[in-house]
């Protein structure tokens, strides 16, 4: 009987050291948090994951800008750091922070041109990264870089939009000088002979044109926030 009940506590006590050498959840996930900025918290949600190949993909929500699933530019994980580059917007925002012993909290600073400020998330679910779906090739007349200004309350913003096919599907980026935001990425292109129809979703914003007989001005409408401007794009010369 001793012996039975010393092999049932031998077991159970190797269950547990089992249980305990588990492997701690790793950063793939929804994370929720804000980055402490002098006027106060400033909320970000945050979505990491892997692809198909392995690598490391996400995206990023700015609920108080309107910005939701904006792409990383990379992402570093090397131990339990994690390095995020956000796309498109001038001064590099980085975040650079550690997952936490219990894998429930990354925490560090968030970095843009000279500034920096405390961040912190904390894991709030499986990941959702938004992977676009592949847009059928563009009509070649399309092809290229386009330039136009949209008038709104008396004031001008200049955008620039690159179109092209890659890998026989169209991608597409827009340029906000003016904003400082280079290479807002496309998320869904559809185009005819005369016609297109483009969303970036990261900024809640649509586009539809139609071009012109010379193939040289698209005329349309930015739509954004309920709101529809005329927006005239024209093909600027290619660069040599």
């Amino acid at each position: 009987m001793k012996r039975t009940i010393g092999t049932c506590i031998f077991s159970i006590l190797t269950i547990c050291l089992i249980c305990g050498a588990q492997t701690k959840p790793g950063v793939a996930g929804h994370w929720e948090g804000s980055i402490e900025v002098p006027s106060g918290p400033f909320k970000v949600i945050v979505d990491i994951d892997k692809n198909s190949s392995g690598a490391w993909i996400g995206d990023i929500d700015l609920p108080s800008q309107g910005v939701k699933d904006m792409p990383f530019d990379s992402i570093t994980v090397t131990g339990s750091s994690i390095t995020f580059v956000l796309v498109a917007i001038q001064g590099g925002p980085k975040f650079q922070g550690k997952l936490s012993d219990d894998g429930d909290t990354i925490s560090g600073e968030f970095s843009q041109g000279a500034n920096s400020y405390p961040f912190s998330l904390k894991r709030a679910g499986e990941p959702h990264v938004y992977v676009p779906t592949k847009n059928a090739a563009l009509p070649e007349n399309f092809s290229g870089r386009w330039e136009g200004t949209l008038e709104s309350m008396g004031k001008t913003l200049h955008l620039v939009f690159n179109l092209a096919n890659t890998d026989g599907a169209a991608s597409g980026t827009i340029d906000s000088p003016d904003q400082g935001a280079i290479g807002l990425p496309m998320t869904e292109i559809a185009a005819s002979e005369n016609s297109i129809k483009i969303a970036v979703k990261i900024v809640n914003g649509t586009y539809a044109g139609k071009l012109s007989e010379d193939g040289q001005i698209i005329t349309g409408e930015w739509s954004q926030g309920g709101a529809a401007l005329a927006l005239v794009l024209k093909k600027a010369a290619a660069k040599n």
